[in-house]
C-alpha cells in the first residue's frame, strides 16, 4: 500500500508543478498582451461597436499578427542559415517577418471564422433547447 501512496504523491506533485508552470506562462502571456495594448484595444473595439464578437475578432487578428512576425523571421533566418543560395543581411528576416505576419493574419481569420460558426451553432442549439423547455413549463 505504501508504494501506491508514494506513486500517487509523485504523480500529484508532477501535476501540481505542471499546473504552476502553465499558470506562470499564462500570466507572462497576459502581461505581454497588456503591455503591447492588445487586450485594451480589443476591449475598446468591443465597447465601441457594442458587440463582443468584434472585440474577440480584433484580439484574434492582433495575436495572430504578433505571433506570426517573430515566427516568420526565425524561419527565414534558419532557412538562410542552412542554405548558401540566399543572400545576407536583414532583408531575409524582414521578408520572413512580413510572411509570418501574413500567415498569422490568415490563421487569425480562420480562427475567427471557426469561432463565429461555433457561436452560431451553439446559439441555435440553445434556442432549440429553450423552445422545448418553455413548451414543457407552459401551463395547459
Amino acid at each position: 500500500m505504501a508504494i501506491f501512496g508514494i506513486l500517487f504523491l509523485g504523480v500529484a506533485l508532477v501535476l501540481i508543478g505542471v499546473g504552476i508552470a502553465l499558470g506562470l506562462a499564462a500570466i507572462v502571456a497576459a502581461a505581454g498582451l497588456i503591455s503591447l495594448g492588445v487586450l485594451s484595444s480589443s476591449v475598446l473595439i468591443g465597447l465601441r461597436t457594442g458587440r463582443t464578437e468584434s472585440g474577440i475578432r480584433a484580439l484574434f487578428i492582433q495575436c495572430g499578427v504578433l505571433a506570426g512576425i517573430p515566427a516568420g523571421a526565425i524561419c527565414a533566418w534558419a532557412l538562410k542559415h542552412f542554405s548558401e543560395q540566399i543572400g545576407d543581411g536583414w532583408v531575409v528576416p524582414a521578408y520572413g517577418a512580413l510572411g509570418g505576419a501574413l500567415a498569422g493574419l490568415c490563421l487569425a481569420l480562420i480562427m475567427d471564422a471557426i469561432s463565429r460558426r461555433t457561436h452560431a451553432w451553439a446559439s441555435r442549439q440553445l434556442a432549440k433547447t429553450n423552445l422545448l423547455s418553455s413548451d414543457i413549463q407552459r401551463p395547459l
